[in-house]
């Protein structure tokens, strides 16, 4: 096939016009460096290689002990095996992943990359080079590589506490039923009354266990993204929620809502925590709405809102209640554990997303949920 006009103008221009090779080198290169292997002492480095250090371009010669004084020793020892096995054999690529010193004491990570030329004979004769630096690329895969740890971790001690409170939870339960069975005849009132506080008790911590292990298991939670009609899945919760609507005269006003590429499992939980949430703090000497809405804003962004007209909150606890086991009202009050607001914004975090309040005590609450429409 013949070569395109356009890459031997391209060529031509490379060769003969020095702007174009400087544009490359500054654009898209963090240093550049050319060897005399036949006089190993002279390397020419290009002052964005120093730069990228934090160094003076004017304080350094060409000389290859300048760079390898300020590289890590164990990359050192890589970079010159790779080098000698390119020189033997130029099919042996040079290119590693080194670290650098920097002046303010912070490590540089680069890619150097390098290719021999050589002379008729095929020896070695000199080496250019370039630099690329990564080191933003590697901090966030070693930060993820931590932060997948800690969660992992994470995950494990809560299934372990969870485990090993429902078993003594669980027989407390057992036993506090039998004890209600087998002596309610000759309990006095005082005393049927604190068995009923006893069992009232046991029953929110085991509702406590279930809700902080479903915390946990969403936490860094390898999942699969799929379409996910949420209009469908709204009507589906609802349905489920039918009786509690009633109980708390609650009327849904729902909207077509956007389809998202997400989790559907962690959607569902998401929507019906938001809607549980609208219902439990529900105006009990009237008529409540809840509004659902959803719309495809900008940037591929779909925006959920919920809006009840319950008994709102003030703005000094607008992120007191996305904290784990943080709640406004007393469980006799209102019933809840306190993890299911920590639970949407874990799960909405889980997609790239946001969650949001706009409250007013006494006239409702609005929360917000910005969610990419797919997972790129």
């Amino acid at each position: 096939m013949a070569e395109h006009y356009l890459k031997t103008e391209l060529d031509h221009q490379m060769s003969t016009n020095p702007e174009m090779w400087s544009f490359v080198q500054q654009a898209s290169l963090d240093g550049v460096w050319y060897w005399d292997l036949e006089r190993p002492d002279q390397e020419w480095m290009s002052p964005e290689f120093w730069r990228l250090f934090g160094i003076d371009p004017e304080t350094k010669t060409h000389d290859p002990a300048e760079w390898q004084d300020i590289i890590n020793p164990d990359d050192l020892k890589i970079a010159l095996v790779n080098f000698e096995l390119h020189c033997a054999d130029p099919a042996h690529p040079y290119d590693q992943l080194v670290r650098y010193k920097h002046t303010d004491g912070s490590t540089i990570w680069v890619r150097c990359r390098g290719r021999a030329i050589r002379d008729d004979a095929g020896k070695a004769i000199r080496m250019f080079g370039v630099h690329n630096e990564i080191t933003a690329v590697r901090r966030r895969h070693e930060t993820g590589r931590e932060l997948d740890a800690a969660n992992s971790e994470l995950r494990d001690f809560a299934y372990a506490v969870s485990h090993d409170l429902k078993s003594p939870v669980n027989t407390v339960g057992m036993l506090l039923d039998e004890l209600q069975e087998s002596e309610s005849e000759r309990l006095s009132q005082d005393g049927l009354h604190l068995l009923s506080l006893a069992g009232e008790s046991i029953g929110r911590m085991q509702i406590l266990i279930d809700e902080l292990l479903r915390y946990t298991s969403i936490i860094g939670e390898v999942v699969e993204f799929v379409p996910v009609s949420l209009t469908e899945l709204a009507k589906g919760i609802l349905r489920e929620l039918e009786a509690e609507l009633g109980v708390a005269n609650v009327v849904v006003d729902l909207q077509p809502l956007p389809q998202v590429i997400a989790h559907k499992e962690q959607m569902r939980l998401l929507l019906s925590n938001l809607l549980t949430n609208a219902i439990k703090f529900s105006r009990p000497d009237c008529e409540n709405r809840i509004s659902i809405t959803g719309e495809i804003a900008g940037d591929n962004r779909v925006v959920i809102s919920i809006a009840d007209q319950g008994v709102g909150i003030g703005p000094e606890d607008f992120e007191k209640i996305f904290t784990i086991f943080t709640r406004l009202h007393r469980p006799e009050q209102i019933a809840g554990t306190g993890l299911g607001l920590a639970l949407c914004r874990r799960i909405v975090m889980n997609h790239g997303g946001s969650i949001t309040l706009t409250s007013d005590p006494g006239v409702g609450s609005c929360f917000t949920v910005g969610l990419p429409q797919s997972q790129t």
